[in-house]
């Protein structure tokens, strides 16, 4: 049967490159407001590097994942394995409140690139269908375009990346997103924000039993400073073990497996 699948879709001709772009920017703004009614476990494994690249610290952290206007709210509930008690778990509640008020005030986060920005930003050239999980996707080359407005350091980081984008060819939404940054990216020269060559974003998503498509799996790894806020080089793995969606209606949790 998925042969047959592939056989059919392969014949059919590929879609319009802009078409698909606008395509799924819609499904990414539908799918940034649908995931306002979801609260996703994560599990976040996070290596500092020393200046050679060897392994500098691990640290493994379980988190609680939601969004308020489309920013991501982020709340440790658990390092290395212990859950945060005392003053570790009240400043984590603090932290969680002010990224709450931002987020309710309309702040971004200091510096978040999203998928939505990636496609807008980022070229697509050599598509071609390929299958993926038994659905056809439409997989392209992606690399940022000189032409396209990018505002502020994330966008501009966005510009300087190359990699690949692959969408659903039936939704429309954007399955794999793996990209990194071919060059230095400065702000100010370098004294506002710098993002240095190499940053690599790896963003995996999925449908869940209801339609609705949410990250799965993330891998990252970078060297940046924005602002005040310095990131070290270092990599890291996410992967979303568990979402429940809150039914606003009768306020009750229901549980939302994720396909494999």
């Amino acid at each position: 049967m998925l042969c047959a699948v592939a056989m059919a879709a392969q014949e059919r001709p590929l879609p319009n490159v802009e078409a698909l772009r606008q395509r799924a920017l819609q499904q990414t703004a539908a799918t940034e407001a649908q995931r306002e009614r979801y609260l996703c476990r994560v599990r976040t494994e996070t290596t500092q590097l020393d200046g050679k690249g060897g392994t500098k610290k691990v640290d493994g952290d379980e988190r609680e994942i939601f969004y308020v206007k489309a920013r991501q709210i982020t709340q440790t509930v658990s390092h290395d394995g212990k859950p945060l008690s005392g003053s570790d778990a009240k400043k984590e509640v603090e932290r969680v409140k002010k990224q709450i008020k931002e987020a309710e005030e309309g702040k971004p986060s200091p510096f978040a690139i999203t998928q939505a920005e990636i496609l807008r930003i980022i070229k697509l050239t050599n598509e071609r269908r390929v299958m993926v999980a038994g659905r056809p996707t439409i997989l392209f080359d992606a690399a940022g375009d000189p032409s396209a407005k990018a505002n502020g350091i994330a966008e501009r980081a966005v510009e300087a990346m190359q990699g690949t984008v692959a969408v659903d060819e039936e939704t429309g939404r954007v399955q794999d997103t793996n990209v990194q940054g071919m060059r230095d990216v400065k702000l100010g020269g370098g004294l506002v924000a710098n993002v240095h060559k190499g940053f690599l974003l790896h963003v995996v998503t999925a449908p869940r039993n209801d339609g609705v498509w949410l990250v799965q799996e993330v891998w990252g790894s970078g060297d940046a400073r924005v602002g005040l806020f310095l990131h070290p080089s270092y990599r890291f793995h996410q992967v979303t073990e568990g979402c429940r969606l809150f039914d606003v209606n009768s306020e009750s949790v229901e549980s939302i497996e994720q396909r494999h």
